[in-house]
């Protein structure tokens, strides 16, 4: 279970200024998030050699999950640290590659947290193109080479984002979720965005309710509120 915090975003405000409140349990916190540039990746660009396919090119993302039953638990989720397989995400040559994603659980007070990290190393060269739960689309592009740093763009000009609360986390990381719950009630994430550092590419638990007014419940990923503007996302790249 991860503990999502909804940010709201004032009106008229633009990402490189605007400033993102936190509520948690009555406390507020205000933070600044910086753009980068329309690319969301804030480390090296791409160069001119990795420029993506057009996105007409990049097969549309239908996520599957692959897991060994006999390491769920009863709630269909994986009862120890391990890895499972999503297909149908990223796509080379226009055949799906299999991305590993690595799995670590965590305990604080009870309750069992767990932490979803895909391995870009296993998608090297590939590209994926997600729908989002604004109703825009995520590009991805992992250069093929050791230790990829990926680049991502989006269809929107404005994104919706929240405020993700991960086991171990000495502070929350901003994160853009994907449109569909997938098997094992989780959903794709693309987080750490606004920092110093490229975004990371998670899976987060994620619960299938309606949207509501207070902050979502640990474990449960946050329905976009209709109210609250989006974040802006950068410009492309100059080649």
């Amino acid at each position: 279970m991860t503990r999502f915090l909804q940010w709201t975003w004032p009106r008229g405000e633009s990402y490189r200024d605007a400033m993102l409140t936190r509520l948690s349990g009555g406390s507020m916190l205000v933070a600044l998030i910086l753009g980068c540039g329309t690319w969301l990746a804030c480390g090296p660009r791409l160069r001119h050699d990795d420029k993506p396919p057009p996105a007409s090119e990049i097969p549309s993302a239908k996520i599957g999950v692959e897991v060994d039953p006999s390491k769920l638990d009863a709630s269909h989720k994986l009862a120890a640290d391990g890895q499972f397989k999503v297909t149908g995400l990223f796509f080379k040559n226009g055949e799906s590659q299999d991305a590993t994603v690595n799995v670590t659980l965590s305990q604080k007070d009870g309750a069992t947290f767990r932490n979803y990290v895909l391995d870009l190393g296993t998608v090297k060269g590939a590209a994926a193109k997600i729908d989002m739960w604004d109703d825009g689309t995520l590009t991805i592009i992992v250069p093929d080479k050791d230790d990829p740093v990926p680049g991502f763009e989006t269809s929107n000009k404005n994104i919706k984002a929240v405020a993700v609360e991960f086991p171990g986390a000495t502070e929350p990381s901003t994160c853009y979720f994907g449109k569909d719950i997938v098997d094992m009630q989780i959903r794709f994430a693309l987080c750490d965005l606004g920092g110093g550092k490229p975004p990371t590419v998670h899976f987060v638990d994620a619960q299938p309710d309606a949207p509501s007014a207070t902050a979502p419940a640990a474990g449960a990923a946050a329905a976009p509120a209709a109210a609250a503007p989006a974040a802006q996302a950068p410009a492309a790249p100059a080649k």
